[in-house]
């Protein structure tokens, strides 16, 4: 049997932080200096966490030439500022994810990876939250590049690079945005998406993914794992 490798997303995916995340991140910009208000009405969703705070920094009027520094400055007072929040307030795990992540571990054919534009602290200090970090042995994550699809690929050459024999066909990317779906489509992988909520049945359906989901359930039978009791 060949082997599977299933990348998931995190925010609207596996977990709801409950806005920890925006918080954070108004907290780290009014922090450096920035304007926590250039945040208003953006929305999060399939976006990099390097993406939003670059754009975020622009709105505030920083030139080009500081963006680097500030972008490091922010991203190290979010994680500081996510780490208290969700001190706080941990993260909701979605029903059925803890079950499924378990389900999967048990199997030697299935490997779990994070695919996600939270920057790596980030990403381990949500799932921690939620205790299912442990699930995940690797990931790419939002600091490798601003654009999701760049994620996806780098996710499909890691593959390779441990399984030459690899086939796209047996690589499945989970997630809720439609930027999700592109990163799956982007490799020839099967994507699948999640209706959660933070984008609409409608514009998800649009994106063409393989499956469209209100839950795990279905992704039981899907890899061969016993439904929890």
């Amino acid at each position: 049997m060949s082997k599977r490798y299933l990348l998931f997303d995190i925010d609207g995916t596996l977990v709801h932080a409950g806005g920890a995340g925006r918080r954070s991140l108004a907290q780290a910009l009014a922090q450096a200096g920035a304007d926590p208000r250039a945040l208003d009405d953006e929305s999060f969703a399939g976006k990099t966490d390097r993406q939003i705070v670059l754009a975020a920094l622009r709105r505030s009027g920083f030139a080009d030439g500081r963006l680097p520094a500030m972008l490091d400055a922010v991203l190290d007072a979010y994680v500081a500022c996510l780490a208290a929040n969700l001190q706080e307030r941990p993260v909701t795990v979605y029903p059925l994810a803890r079950e499924l992540l378990q389900a999967c571990g048990r199997r030697p054919d299935l490997e779990l990876a994070l695919l996600t534009g939270n920057v790596p602290q980030g990403a381990r200090l949500k799932l921690e939250s939620g205790g299912i970090w442990r699930h995940f042995s690797w990931g790419v994550y939002g600091d490798h590049s601003e654009e999701r699809t760049d994620l996806a690929r780098e996710a499909l050459r890691r593959i390779r690079s441990g399984d030459g024999g690899a086939d796209p066909g047996d690589v499945f990317v989970i997630g809720d945005t439609v930027a999700d779906v592109a990163c799956g489509r982007a490799i020839g992988a099967r994507a699948i998406a999640l209706a959660s909520g933070f984008e609409s049945r409608e514009k998800l359906l649009a994106a063409g993914p393989d499956l469209l989901l209100d839950g795990f359930a279905p992704l039981f039978p899907l890899w061969g794992l016993s439904q929890p009791a």
